[in-house]
């Protein structure tokens, strides 16, 4: 990989670092709360678990179909341009976002997470093919787990930073600082143009035709060809007509992408046709590969019944991997940080302010019925005053607060009336548990960070995909088992999320190939496809199922995670039956897939 590369991927590693900003709703879920459901906002208290949800929701909307055209845009005017349309789109999505949470109006935030859903998915799409022009070889494999990893590290970031901003300045400017994020994004894109064009340049100057595609566009290779470069057959084609990245010269000139065969096509080879091919391959004949996805091949895929179990599988896993992120900010304060009070804890004096500068001046202490302080946990939420009725203050966000029946949907942090008056021990407990559940919740993205271009680089050497295809959702089954039936730590559970995680990411898109015979660009849209549907509706089950059980997590949620991940066990059985009925590709090592 040369410096002009090394430069290029550098500025690409920067685009995926700050577009990450899909999970800021994640990071801010109490934050957020508390900020709409307060005077003016139009979510409250009940309504809130279904409206969050649905931001993640409406993101994956365009994502199902998407995956089916975003190539098609990025052939037509090259991945860099396309990058540009749609990191641009991820700029006014978040920044539509944004103004809407300034203004607390539901509905531009929905317009803005649309528009997000836009350019989400199909940036990372430009962001691979990318990618797949400047890396060759051994190296593409490495700078797809490299890239994985930084993203997952941006996500890291956002947990940190975000509830840091919500807390100490306030919930609008957080978003809005996502927002600014993907304006550098925007800015990194240009520079990688410029350095395109530099490059082409250079690569004309020097006369070197074979990389004139590195935009990207007029491309005739497949966008999912180079994830099935280190999958190649061996053949014994001359090293004067052999390019880099699997490519054959052919007599007219014209490069020819070459890639491996599928397990459709291996189950259909016979000892004859085996016999055949080697003489053709000693005699350099390259018939004998199949070319990876052109228009002309496009309609001649076959999916086998694993590619479909698959793709099944693929979507009741990723339910309790994405959505369970989603929700897991909210999920750690219930269960962890900042769980609810006994109903036997009352305030000394329950109509008043309980710490700050209009609480009483001999204090309001918290006590249970037979007179002892309460709570003792610095984990339990600080109790509310029942009601507080404060008129003609200034200073404030508003002239006056009553509330006959306080609660904490009523209480914002943001505002010092709350945070510096009145409740000052409640909202400072809420931000040492919202900063600490950022923090905690990071553990699966680190985890997936460090992790992801080692066990790829493993599996592609030892195999095994099937198993690992089983083991992922078996493991994901028992966090799931340990968050809702126990109150210990999150620590331990969220690293075997983070295994289970990195783990089934590793295998199953590179599983995807060795289930069709050709057209693998289609099977990877539809898997794409079918994902996202999982991922539009699953959140709206979970906020039904938050609803049902009184605005709780906690078990029932947990319930639901753990049988989609008992289906995926079974989805994965059933993998592991067919691969060995067919031959066992799927539990090959590369060479010998």
């Amino acid at each position: 990989m040369g410096s002009f590369e090394h430069e290029l991927c550098s500025n690409n590693w920067g685009l995926l670092f700050v577009s990450d900003q899909f999970d800021i709703p994640s990071a801010l879920h109490e934050q957020l709360k508390d900020y709409l459901a307060t005077t003016n906002g139009n979510v409250d208290d009940k309504n809130y678990a279904m409206k969050f949800n649905l931001l993640y929701s409406v993101y994956s909307v365009p994502n199902i179909i998407l995956p089916f055209f975003s190539g098609t845009v990025i052939d037509s005017l090259g991945a860099h341009y396309s990058a540009l349309i749609f990191v641009s789109l991820l700029f006014i999505g978040q920044s539509i976002f944004a103004s809407g949470v300034q203004t607390k109006n539901y509905n531009i935030m929905l317009l803005g997470r649309l528009f997000y859903g836009f350019g989400g998915s199909s940036a990372f799409v430009a962001n691979n093919t990318l990618n797949s022009i400047w890396f060759q070889g051994k190296e593409l494999a490495l700078a797809f787990g490299i890239n994985l990893a930084v993203g997952r590290m941006g996500t890291v970031a956002n947990n940190w930073i975000s509830p840091t901003i919500a807390n100490s300045i306030s919930t609008p400017l957080a978003f809005w600082f996502g927002a600014c994020m993907n304006f550098v994004s925007v800015t990194a894109v240009c520079v990688i143009i410029y350095f395109t064009i530099i490059g082409k340049r250079w690569f004309h100057d020097n006369n070197i035709n074979s990389v004139n595609n590195i935009d990207g566009q007029n491309n005739e290779r497949s966008l999912t060809s180079p994830l099935l470069e280190d999958w190649q057959e061996g053949g014994n084609t001359s090293s004067d007509d052999t390019l880099d990245g699997g490519c054959v010269r052919t007599e007219e000139g014209n490069i020819r992408e070459m890639g491996p065969k599928s397990l459709l096509q291996v189950q259909g080879e016979n000892k004859n046709a085996d016999n055949q091919n080697e003489q053709q391959h000693s005699a350099g004949n390259i018939e004998d590969y199949e070319e990876v996805e052109t228009p002309s091949n496009i309609n001649q895929s076959k999916f086998s019944i694993m590619f479909w179990i698959l793709c099944i599988q693929c979507a009741v896993v990723y339910a309790c991997i994405i959505p369970f992120n989603n929700i897991l900010s909210g999920l750690l304060l219930e269960r962890n940080y900042f769980k609810s009070p006994p109903s036997t804890c009352m305030l000394t004096i329950p109509d008043q302010c309980t710490s700050g500068s209009l609480a009483p001046s001999a204090g309001n202490p918290s006590i249970d019925e037979s007179g002892n302080t309460c709570p003792l946990s610095t984990n339990v939420q600080p109790i509310l005053p029942t009601s507080i009725h404060v008129k003609a203050v200034d200073g404030f966000d508003h002239k006056s607060y009553e509330f006959e029946n306080l609660t904490s949907n009523d209480v914002d942090c943001s505002d010092e009336f709350w945070s510096k008056a009145c409740t000052k021990d409640y909202c400072a407990a809420q931000q040492r548990a919202t900063e600490t559940g950022g923090r905690v919740m990071s553990i699966p993205y680190i985890l997936s960070a460090i992790l992801s271009p080692f066990i790829g680089y493993a599996i592609d050497r030892i195999g095994y995909r099937a198993n690992c295809l089983c083991l992922a959702p078996a493991l994901l089954m028992i966090v799931h088992l340990v968050f809702a039936l126990t109150d210990s730590s999150p620590v331990i559970p969220l690293v075997g999320q983070g295994l289970a995680y990195a783990l089934y990411a590793a295998v199953v898109w590179p599983s995807v190939p060795l289930t069709v015979s050709g057209g693998s660009g289609t099977a990877f849209g539809i898997i794409t496809a079918i994902q996202n549907f999982s991922l539009a509706g699953t959140p709206l089950l979970v906020a039904a199922i938050n609803a049902a059980n009184h605005d709780s997590y906690l078990p029932n949620v947990e319930f639901f995670f753990i049988g989609c991940a008992a289906l995926g066990i079974i989805f994965g059985i059933l993998l592991n039956v067919f691969d060995r009925r067919s031959g066992g590709a799927l539990n090959k090592t590369n060479s010998n897939t």
